[in-house]
């Protein structure tokens, strides 16, 4: 499970899709490459770390383990340096996600799924969009224990692979897919997600209680709000068809 969540963020390269130049082939790329990258990147950050530090001062450090592996080939200024980083790193994270976000509600909200005002732009830049995102995420980081925000980010995630994993299974022969992999996903997201929801309920109920009602929401959004929106904007459309 720590190992996945080390791997959450790649999906973000999908929600540009519609800004992408020859998506089919370029969109697969992206993935594999950064994949990669990053297995390789981790892998060999790993050896270092390991070869430079005892395990139980790493185990001490805990969250700056590498800032700890740094410091006997650089002293004080590796420490610093890798402190700074993994500060730009966090931005980095942070910007990607509000933008990427961003995005997917701009290209939803065209489809008349969500709120118009999310389809104002500056600079093909979907400026309500990161507004309102970054509201939210304010919100919840102020009113959420960083812990929780954690379990429920995760949990969310498995979620959507899990269902877009279903959506992949029913359209595999449509968009190529291998329908074994696709089955695989299937079973690993889902069987990941109830360990994760029964460990943290045996340990944090609160955070499982705190996802299950922003899911609920989410339904009972879709169901209202949704509905009411697509038949505003498409029901004469159909009536004619």
């Amino acid at each position: 499970m720590i190992i996945f969540v080390a791997y959450e963020g790649f999906e973000l390269i999908a929600n540009a899709s519609n800004e992408i130049q020859n998506p089919q082939k370029n969109i697969p790329r992206a993935f594999y490459i950064s994949v990669i990258t990053v297995i390789l990147l981790y892998m060999l950050i790993s050896i270092i770390t390991v070869g430079n530090v005892d395990e139980a001062t790493l185990i001490k450090a805990q969250d700056y383990a590498l800032a700890i592996a740094a410091k006997p080939s650089l002293g004080q200024i590796g420490f610093t340096l890798v402190a700074i980083a993994a500060l730009l790193s966090t931005f980095s994270a942070i910007n990607a996600t509000i933008y990427g976000n961003a995005r997917l509600g701009f290209i939803i909200a065209k489809d008349g799924r969500l709120p118009k005002i999310l389809m104002q732009k500056k600079k093909e830049t979907p400026v309500a969009g990161v507004i309102i995102t970054l509201v939210l995420s304010l919100i919840l980081a102020n009113s959420i224990d960083l812990t929780e925000i954690a379990i429920i980010a995760s949990a969310g995630f498995l979620l959507i692979f899990f269902v877009v994993n279903l959506s992949a299974l029913k359209l595999h022969k449509t968009i190529d897919a291998d329908k074994t992999v696709v089955i695989c996903a299937i079973i690993s997201s889902f069987i990941s997600l109830v360990v994760l929801l029964y460990h943290t309920y045996s340990s944090n109920p609160r955070a499982v209680v705190i996802f299950l009602t922003l899911i609920i929401f989410s339904m009972l959004f879709e169901l209202s709000y949704g509905r009411f929106r697509r038949e505003h904007l498409f029901g004469r459309r159909y009536n004619k068809a």
